[in-house]
């Protein structure tokens, strides 16, 4: 009868909880998909090492899983990946490696965005069955809370928070909350699907690992549902031109000639901003005070 007792409370607690029970769809057990990739992206974890006190390894790789698999977005290396790639660019500057090779400079994807995991909140080891869940039950939390407070047991929460950043302007374009819990009585397995099976750094062979990975999915899912809306190349759009450098004294001309009426001169080592508009080598540009024109590009070198 006791047994019985504790798997209804189990079953009430866990139907509580759900986002289904609220009208919500369900909390995924895997990774969403994109029909193509949204951008270019690299995986930035927090100064802040919150992990470690978990047992847990850095979520970079988590997110990497998650990103990859999604077909959502392509990812950038800037770890151990850049970091061999510099080592094969220095065997090639110093004549090492074999002929057409082709590693050089100009090869390195840029990305569009960076993702920063992070989470806000985290419990390995709430005691009380109904402590933890007044945030996820809501108006129900006073009444599951006493049915639940006799029962003690272990509950893990998390709130996880995935923030998206265009990496040319620093902008944050979106912040994805994901909120996950359970109970060693409504627990069993990790639960995921096959894009997430398996995943180490103690994401999957623990009980606050498996509750933050959950949290960070449903994330990473509510970030998705935000990219399909965005469009490609629309991180780069967002921002200017680059900057350039003029290397030495030029004219800038009204229109893509030399003959054309002067609008002002540079010297070397001033700061143009071109616009985008090109005629061959002539590139159209604005200068530090807003002024408008033509100038030669071999001229220019980013700054």
């Amino acid at each position: 009868m006791r047994a019985g007792c504790l798997g209804t409370i189990g079953v009430l607690m866990l139907t509580a909880a759900s986002p289904a029970a609220a009208g919500s769809p369900p909390a995924p057990t895997d990774v969403p998909h994109c029909d193509r990739p949204i951008g270019t992206a690299s995986i930035s974890p927090p100064q802040r090492e919150w992990w470690t006190r978990y047992g847990l390894s850095s979520p970079e790789q988590l997110i990497k899983l998650m990103a990859q698999r999604s077909n959502c977005l392509k990812i950038v290396d800037r770890g151990a990946g850049l970091q061999m790639r510099n080592v094969e660019r220095s065997l090639g500057a110093e004549g090492e490696l074999q002929r057409q090779s082709n590693v050089g400079a100009g090869q390195i994807k840029a990305a569009d965005y960076a993702i920063v995991p992070d989470v806000e909140d985290a419990n390995a080891n709430q005691s009380g069955g109904g402590g933890g869940l007044g945030g996820l039950l809501g108006g129900h939390a006073g009444y599951f809370g006493a049915l639940a407070g006799g029962v003690h047991t272990q509950q893990a929460t998390a709130r996880a928070l995935l923030t998206l950043v265009n990496v040319r302007t620093t902008e944050q374009e979106y912040v994805a909350e994901g909120a996950a819990s359970h109970t060693n009585i409504s627990f069993s397995g990790g639960g995921f699907g096959g894009g997430l099976a398996g995943i180490g750094g103690g994401y999957s062979n623990t009980s606050i690992g498996q509750v933050i990975t959950q949290a960070y999915l449903v994330a990473f899912t509510d970030l998705v549902a935000h990219m399909q809306g965005m469009q490609p190349g629309e991180a780069a759009a967002a921002a200017p031109e680059k900057a350039y450098r003029v290397q030495t004294p030029i004219l800038m001309h009204v229109t893509p000639a030399v003959s054309a009426k002067v609008v002002r001169s540079f010297a070397g080592g001033d700061t143009v901003y071109p616009t985008g508009q090109k005629n061959g080598i002539w590139w159209e540009v604005d200068d530090e005070t807003g002024n408008r024109g033509w100038i030669t590009s071999p001229q220019l070198v980013p700054k």
